[in-house]
């Protein structure tokens, strides 16, 4: 990402029409990528927190259930704006696909690290622990119709950020190159 940046010079300007038109497509994808976001948002809409989890797992508190999904919002976000970032600032279309692909990969760091722990390589406990995880489940989440398209409105909220974004910085590069 480093070299990118100091290739382009920080630079959203001065990209071909190919370019524009790739990252236009990639918008949705960049978003559907981020695996921690979109878990957030389905799980807000879909599921609601129960107190009968703690006879499972008694550390398993409203305030701590609340807290996971807010930092792995932050997570997704976080990653969100880094990929957006490095989708402006790429010249060459094998270069933001690259992108993608390195992306995914750090993002699935903490899965490989959830799949080694219940595979048992990180010790016993922490094999138990995946499992309580794995086995645990919470109620789905009856609501009216703003609640089931809950998801679907939060992906597409965060599209139409991204998209007026988007927008801003062709609309500055069309007028830079009319100066």
């Amino acid at each position: 990402a480093i070299d990118l940046y100091e290739q382009s010079s920080g630079a959203f300007d001065e990209k071909s029409t190919l370019i524009r038109a790739t990252q236009f497509f990639l918008l949705p994808v960049a978003i559907a990528l981020q695996e921690d976001l979109i878990h957030v948002y389905t799980r807000i809409a879909n599921i609601r927190y129960d107190p009968a989890i703690q006879k499972i797992s008694p550390a398993a508190t409203e305030s701590k259930f609340a807290l996971s999904f807010l930092l792995r919002f932050l997570d997704g976000l976080y990653s969100l704006i880094i990929n957006f970032v490095l989708v402006l600032i790429t010249g060459q279309v094998l270069s933001i696909f690259l992108n993608f692909a390195a992306l995914g990969f750090l993002q699935s760091i903490d899965d490989i690290a959830f799949h080694l722990a219940a595979n048992g390589y990180l010790g016993d406990d922490m094999e138990d622990l995946c499992v309580i995880v794995k086995t645990s489940s919470l109620p789905r989440r009856v609501g009216d119709t703003f609640t089931n398209a809950l998801d679907s409105l939060l992906f597409m909220t965060t599209f139409l950020v991204m998209l007026i974004i988007y927008v801003y910085v062709v609309m500055q590069d069309m007028k830079d190159d009319s100066s």
